[in-house]
């Protein structure tokens, strides 16, 4: 009885690791971001790598995403003109729903973790160059169009809040399109 029980088990437990579903998706896109207390709007360009695991091929799926946004901007008074340059490397959790068909899948996700940054800030009258880190969070949604059960194409809009000592708190915005691949 205990062999039947245990044979029983091992195969219950198997199938259901085979039904989980693991992607990787890169992407890229265009960020945009103002920084707090001025009227600098930054933009520029964003790549992105996600890792998610979709256990027993539901409708919930966890994901940790690595990336790197780069803006600039700059900033005209009546004599100075001020250029940014802000570099941020955020890594978060990505909790993941997901709807809608095999063909044609609808997200909406958040974003919970840290990010890293560095700051420079150049004018006529002042320099300021550092380095900081702090808290990531937000969310975004978007759409996944399977190519084939392999691979899929990802369009999505992202909304991080970026806390940072030297550029403040701010929203970072993000438009991007990337290429997944199941496994």
């Amino acid at each position: 009885m205990k062999t039947q029980i245990s044979i029983f088990a091992f195969l219950f437990l198997s199938t259901w690791t085979l039904a989980q579903e693991n992607s990787i998706t890169i992407s890229g896109g265009y960020p945009f971001a103002k920084i707090e207390d001025t009227e600098t709007k930054l933009s520029g360009w964003r790549i992105n790598a996600l890792y998610e695991y979709n256990p027993s091929g539901g409708h919930f799926a966890h994901g940790l995403s690595v990336g790197y946004v780069g803006l600039s901007g700059d900033e005209t008074a009546s004599v100075n003109t001020v250029s940014y340059d802000v570099d941020t490397w955020p890594i978060y959790y990505a909790p993941k729903v997901l709807f809608g068909s095999e063909k044609v899948k609808g997200f909406i996700k958040g974003a919970l973790g840290w990010q890293f940054s560095s700051f420079e800030r150049t004018g006529s009258f002042a320099e300021l160059e550092t380095n900081d880190s702090g808290f990531a969070g937000g969310g975004g949604a978007g759409l996944a169009f399977s190519v084939n059960e392999k691979i899929f194409l990802a369009a999505e809009y992202e909304l991080l809040w970026l806390s940072n000592a030297y550029f403040s708190d701010g929203w970072l915005n993000t438009a991007s399109l990337g290429i997944g691949f199941r496994f």
